[in-house]
């Protein structure tokens, strides 16, 4: 990645995400189709830097709907962020969530970071490469992969399934061994005896 603006396109679902999130561009200096009224128009420079928080934002919008973020979807981010496409990737290839590459839609992060590792993650690792292959490789439109710590600690040993384009999926990926969560229990379990 350069600090230079590339002209990859992002696709149609990249761009739905990151318009849903900043509003529609503005001017043709942000995207939309030039017009004889962008010559005549500047954004001064503060105006452009007040948008520079909504970068992470942006990066978990496209990634959220899409699963990963293409040259394109970076390009169009910065272009309307006003931000330097080298800092957008090195934003997006720091946090382990992000890809700058392409995937499966359906993730699962399993921490190993020490909590987890002292709860049996390493069983629920092995657990998924007999059951799912070795983590990395796709099987069924799905794909693992170990994680630093997501913040659920107190749930040890974790993992967090996410499926790009859901809004949210808390299905069960598979089990390992060593799964001893308590089962929720029923109703009429917890009705108090009369």
């Amino acid at each position: 990645m350069d600090l230079k603006y590339t002209n990859a396109e992002p696709s149609g679902d990249e761009r739905a995400a990151v318009d849903e999130l900043l509003g529609p561009p503005e001017s043709g200096w942000e995207g939309a189709d030039r017009s004889g009224a962008d010559l005549r128009w500047a954004r001064g420079g503060a105006a452009a830097r007040e948008r520079r928080d909504l970068l992470l934002p942006a990066l978990h919008a496209v990634n959220d709907r899409v699963g990963w973020l293409s040259e394109g979807a970076l390009d169009y981010i910065c272009r309307r962020l006003t931000v330097p496409p080298a800092e957008a990737y090195g934003v997006a290839t720091f946090y382990a969530m992000f890809s700058v590459k392409p995937r499966p839609a359906k993730v699962l992060y399993v921490c190993t970071d020490l909590a987890c590792a002292a709860r049996g993650a390493g069983a629920v690792c092995a657990g998924l490469e007999e059951q799912v292959g070795a983590a990395g490789s796709a099987a069924g439109g799905a794909v693992w992969q170990p994680s630093p710590c997501p913040g659920l600690c107190e749930r040890a040993p974790a993992a967090l399934p996410l499926h790009a384009g859901v809004a949210e999926d808390r299905g069960t990926v598979c089990r390992s061994p060593t799964d001893t969560a308590p089962r929720p229990r029923a109703a009429a379990d917890s009705a108090p005896a009369t």
